[in-house]
């Protein structure tokens, strides 16, 4: 196949009939790869990975995506798999990709391999309406504490919004924000206690729990914590609310939440 190589940019956006991506390894030089919402697309050829100088790959909403490819992209900045509904795991990371910051997942049921902690500059990761919860959950986090820590030690930014956290997940998660300065578990509605552990979040800025409502308990504040919002906690008790309201005088601290 001839070899395209001033090639940088190849959208393949709404291809409806798109059912896979052939060999692109005639495409040396490309920087941006999209095929958003090609909703028949099953597979993607393996050469994918030899595309050296990618920075963006975007397969979002290819709903039946079923499988992506093992990748060896350390150009790679921003992977986009929200919305691929029949994807089932992660695609292995093969090398240090230092330049990808962010993560984005979005309404996928996928298995985090541990491959994941080659994302080693992570700052902010968004996991939204994937499920997590700690018992045959749905986007598997990987078991080793010692991985994941090596995931998230970065992580300044997490948004965890719409998913489906036991009192035993929230605990462990708590464990590897010893960096995060935002945390968003807004949503959530089956948790019902902030545990004591969140007092070892020292550099937590920002707390949101919007919208959990069974979240009864708070038995844990952040030493350093500006703001927080619990709007709609109707399950809240009268006396976390005062734990929290007497950390103003402390902390002046922003406290948003229904009386």
């Amino acid at each position: 196949m001839q070899t395209f190589d001033y090639m940088k940019v190849l959208k393949l956006d709404h291809c409806k009939y798109l059912t896979h991506i052939p060999n692109v390894s005639c495409l040396p030089n490309l920087e941006i790869f999209s095929f958003v919402r090609c909703e028949k697309l099953i597979t993607i050829d393996d050469s994918v990975w030899h595309l050296n100088k990618l920075e963006i790959l975007n397969a979002k909403s290819c709903i039946n995506l079923k499988s992506f490819p093992p990748l060896r992209l350390a150009s790679l900045k921003k992977l986009e798999l929200s919305g691929c509904g029949s994807l089932k795991s992660f695609p292995e990371l093969l090398c240090k990709m230092t330049n990808m910051k962010d993560i984005l997942l979005f309404q996928v049921s996928v298995e985090l391999p541990s491959s994941f902690q080659n994302l080693t500059e992570l700052r902010r990761v968004t996991i939204r309406g994937s499920g997590i919860h700690s018992n045959g959950c749905r986007l598997s986090l990987p078991k080793d504490n010692d991985k994941m820590n090596s995931i998230v030690s970065n992580v300044e930014n997490l948004n965890l919004q719409y998913n489906i956290f036991t009192d035993e997940c929230i605990s462990i998660l708590l464990k590897w924000c010893a960096n995060v300065k935002y945390l968003d578990l807004s949503h959530n509605n089956n948790f019902k206690i902030l545990p004591e552990c969140l007092n070892g979040c020292h550099l937590l800025r920002t707390l949101k729990l919007d919208k959990c409502t069974s979240l009864e308990e708070i038995r844990g504040i952040p030493p350093n914590l500006e703001e927080f919002s619990a709007f709609e906690c109707e399950s809240l008790s009268s006396s976390s609310r005062r734990k929290l309201l007497s950390q103003v005088c402390y902390f002046f601290l922003e406290i948003v939440f229904d009386i």
